[in-house]
């Protein structure tokens, strides 16, 4: 067990996993490799409750000492595709820290119930919350809300959606209890028989093994010490998080190893065009176009959207047989730059099934023309324009998923590698393409490179930025992290519905399988980077991150944001917005105030005088959508980046106003 230690999501991460865990299964596992497919918890569906340990094996060798085993059946396939393949999942010690946690409770009102919402998040941790999760490593209880899924009108699947206020703590293990839940008439719903008789000391245990059983008898002692008791006890369970290094050691040692090799050198680029004066922009002088190597960690020679990470013995990435990919670029000059004034340089991030070649829009020339920076940017292979057929495998069969995050993964190292053409004094500034009159460099590496993205940008750049080892400052442009809770909220999302429901038609089955996918794709994601984004990898500097949120966002919703900004411990500038504007009862709940100027990480908040979101998993379809152009567009933010990239100081662009402007 324990050489599949590495969590990777490619074929490589060990032959024989799935008969590898049932063979490793003791007398003392409690969980699915011994007590059948299913939890019998839940008659709603196989999995539910989920996440849940029943989906875990004992792994001494893991850091959480567990391994994540889902047998053969357990998720169902889609309509008229190949089966549910688990394997690429077992290199998991845990699961999400971005979960959302699902169960299905027949009946239930949620207003009766008195759920801790979106609205009031601190309501979770009363002491009579009806909803409890408890950090069972610390002995403390977690902020957070819940939710029915609006989305699905068949009362028989319809989940209950339990929303950790901020990110789960990596490697830790974690406590559901749910107590006291009503019908609208007031009346408690009782567990159903299989839990009843856990709880019950005189009833004999039905419909889990005994193993089990007892596992569930010891997760409700835990929470009887924390004050629940078994009056009212509705259901309990139990899961762990996956480790810190489970989930951040293939892009760590993807990073390590490219640049042991790549030394003090730039790694090798040509330039393939150059437009002097671009027509449309006004402010450039120059766009650069060209593609760079990079070592390939992917199966197939030079990588495509198809291709998963080849990994070693160890189940870490290995570059196989010095694969190279080619990665394009697009760099854009300003006028602004000259040999006198050479312009500080910075990596931009594009959006969703975007390009390289948004380093020429959403006001990225603008900005680098005021403030004299030179930006260049390549694909996020996997949710790229070039990659769209990859993404609609996945709605079309979730065992296609693999494939789009190590793609993902590969494009994080593309982006560092061009980072460092950047940074690297013989890199980019050594090519006549950065070069002005007299053959002198248009660009200053000794300014230290920055980092810009919006929307995918925003998303992916929280991964990036955690592990950057040249980029200290980051701007993340209406980001967010964690799609389980940001897809059903994101009007990006809704071209695909349709197909979603005629290949998943039960909608309960849908949210498991984005909860599934969220575990690999924490690896390339910024929900699983976020404890660490500011510090805490290996051989990583410090960063310096700024968040930056457009109000009633259509595309990203702002809970992400949020969500986010908790967790990395940001501040938010007050007053955030003007009376009246947000439907919440308590925002922006235990994001503490920020003092400026200050060095971070803070959370700015830009109200274009859109409607709110909607408070339920659906997205904002009213009103102008702010995503594109708020606050990208302002020239008072481009002043406060600014101001942040070269001295590393956030400044309130506000006047100790809320953030408001209308979309240009």
């Amino acid at each position: 067990m324990a050489a599949l230690t590495a969590g990777m999501t490619g074929a490589g991460i060990g032959v024989g996993a799935t008969e590898a865990a049932a063979a490793g299964a003791t007398a003392t596992d409690w969980g699915a490799a011994t007590g059948g497919r299913c939890t019998g918890l839940q008659a709603s569906m196989c999995m539910l409750p989920f996440p849940n340990d029943y989906y875990t094996v004992p792994d001494a060798g893991l850091p959480t000492g567990r391994q994540v085993f889902i047998p053969a059946g357990a998720y169902p396939p889609p309509s008229g595709g190949t089966p549910f393949d688990p394997l690429p999942w077992e290199g998991n010690d845990g699961f999400s820290p971005g979960s959302t946690l699902l169960v299905h409770v027949p009946n239930l009102s949620v207003a009766v119930t008195g759920l801790p919402s979106l609205s009031d998040i601190g309501a979770s941790l009363a002491s009579n919350s009806p909803v409890v999760l408890l950090n069972a490593t610390t002995g403390v209880r977690w902020p957070l809300w819940a939710e029915e899924d609006v989305t699905d009108a068949n009362p028989a699947t319809r989940l209950l959606i339990i929303h950790p206020a901020r990110n789960l703590t990596e490697g830790d293990h974690y406590i559901v209890g749910l107590r006291t839940l009503k019908i609208a008439s007031g009346a408690i719903i009782q567990p159903d028989p299989v839990f009843a008789s856990v709880i019950d000391p005189g009833t004999p245990d039905v419909g889990v093994s005994p193993g089990y059983a007892a596992h569930l008898k010891t997760v409700v002692g835990t929470l009887n010490q924390d004050g629940v008791s078994d009056a009212n006890l509705f259901l309990a369970w139990d899961f762990t998080v996956a480790s810190t290094r489970n989930i951040t050691a293939p892009a760590l040692s993807m990073r390590d190893q490219t640049f042991r090799s790549i030394g003090r050198n730039a790694s090798p680029y040509v330039v393939t065009k150059v437009v002097n004066r671009p027509r449309g922009q006004p402010s450039l002088a120059r766009e650069v176009f060209g593609s760079f190597a990079v070592p390939s960690y992917l199966s197939a020679a030079g990588g495509s959207p198809g291709s998963v990470l080849t990994t070693g013995a160890d189940g870490l990435p290995v570059n196989l047989a010095g694969h190279v990919q080619l990665a394009a670029f697009e760099c854009e000059i300003p006028r602004a730059a000259t040999p006198v004034h050479p312009a500080a340089i910075g990596y931009y991030g594009h959006g969703l099934f975007g390009s390289a070649a948004e380093v020429t829009q959403s006001s990225v020339p603008q900005f680098s023309n005021a403030y004299d920076y030179v930006f260049c940017g390549t694909d996020w292979t996997g949710l790229s324009q070039t990659t769209l057929a990859l993404s609609l495998a996945v709605v079309l069969n979730v065992s296609n998923f693999p494939p789009l995050v190590d793609n993902l993964l590969q494009s994080l190292l593309n982006a560092q590698v061009l980072g460092n053409l950047l940074a690297n004094p013989n890199g980019f500034a050594a090519s006549p393409a950065f070069e002005g009159s007299g053959h002198r460099p248009l660009i200053r590496p000794s300014s230290g490179l920055v980092y810009y993205g919006n929307s995918e940008g925003g998303i992916m750049g929280g991964a990036f930025s955690a592990l950057s080892t040249e980029v200290r400052r980051s701007v993340l442009g209406v980001p967010g992290m964690d799609y389980a809770l940001l897809r059903p909220r994101s009007a990006d999302f809704a071209p695909f519905r349709p197909l979603a429901d005629k290949a998943y038609p039960d909608v309960a089955v849908q949210q498991v399988g984005f909860d599934l996918m969220q575990m690999l794709w924490d690896r390339a994601d910024a929900d699983g980077y976020a404890e660490q984004m500011t510090s805490g990898l290996p051989a990583t500097p410090r960063h310096q991150v700024l968040l930056e949120e457009a109000f009633g966002d259509h595309q990203v919703a702002n809970v992400t944001t949020e969500t986010e900004a908790r967790t990395i411990g940001a501040r938010i500038h007050q007053p955030v917005l003007r009376p009246g504007r947000s439907n919440e009862h308590r925002p922006f709940w235990a994001i503490p105030s920020l003092a400026t100027p200050s060095a971070g990480p803070a959370l700015f908040v830009w109200d274009s005088g859109v409607p709110p979101a909607p408070l339920a998993d659906i997205p904002p379809v009213t009103g102008h959508d702010p995503h594109g152009t708020v606050p990208r567009s302002y020239p008072a933010f481009w002043k406060q980046m600014d101001t942040f990239f070269r001295t590393g100081q956030i400044t309130d662009p506000c006047g100790g106003a809320p953030c408001t402007g209308q979309p240009p």
